[in-house]
């Protein structure tokens, strides 16, 4: 990269790899044979290349697990961003833990609730407008095992990111199609993550749905948007290995 005079967005195209795939490259004290000569062959550069920066790293003894953006870089909205070298930005965004649920539902209101929260850092291409919040998942009522729908799975453990939907939103018929999961914040069943199968704009309900093919576990539920908190929709899910 440093050769050609490019950034890691661009290295990923031409490698045809994710941005996340490049970074965990620097990373990697053992990549293997096909990625090499992937690299050789794209960027036309010797082994010796490869790996030359690789012999120069620092010694590192402790590796944070939230990255922080300046925490003085505000957007009017209370999400925090910070340009990278390669252009893109970083958001971070407050993670709600499994154990402050219950919290939450009685302080979401309260700017208190939320200063002693981590954060989560994801890359975006732009300055998101809106209300972000990340989730940690807790159980398996988002898992599947069907193959037409596995890569919507979301783990225990994971942290689920999600854009806020105002109120008045919910007044017109939601995207439910563009989107494969959504955090509902719900006076009495807390908070669940959940496919929404169904809007009735009419009567103002939802129905909400679960990966988890165990139906007696996990049936499908009607609930009114009156007894309704919030409504996220997930724009963004963290596996355990990612953060």
């Amino acid at each position: 990269m440093s050769k050609h005079k490019i950034s890691a967005v661009k290295a990923a195209e031409i490698l045809g790899v994710t941005r996340q795939t490049i970074y965990q490259y620097y990373g990697s004290s053992n990549l293997t044979r096909e990625t090499v000569n992937n690299i050789l062959t794209k960027f036309n550069v010797t082994e010796n290349e490869v790996f030359a920066l690789s012999m120069e790293k620092p010694k590192i003894e402790a590796k944070p697990l939230h990255l922080s953006a300046d925490p003085n870089d505000y957007d009017n909205d209370g999400s925090r961003f910070e340009e990278l070298p390669d252009g893109t930005l970083r958001m971070r965004v407050p993670v709600i833990p499994f154990k402050a649920y219950a919290g939450y539902l009685r302080g979401y209101q309260d700017n208190e609730f939320y200063e002693d929260l981590n954060y989560i850092s994801i890359d975006v291409f732009k300055q998101h407008k809106g209300h972000y919040l990340a989730f940690e998942v807790k159980g398996d009522s988002m898992t599947t095992l069907d193959p037409n729908h596995f890569r919507e799975s979301i783990f225990d453990g994971s942290i689920a990111i999600g854009r806020e939907l105002s109120k008045h939103q919910w007044r017109y018929k939601l995207h439910t199609h563009n989107y494969d999961a959504w955090v509902v914040v719900h006076k009495t069943e807390g908070i669940l993550i959940k496919k929404i199968i169904h809007h009735d704009v009419e009567n103002g309900y939802i129905t909400i749905h679960s990966l988890n093919p165990d139906k007696k576990n996990y049936p499908d539920q009607v609930l009114f948007l009156d007894d309704v908190e919030q409504i996220f929709n997930i724009v963004q899910v963290v596996n355990k290995r990612q953060y």
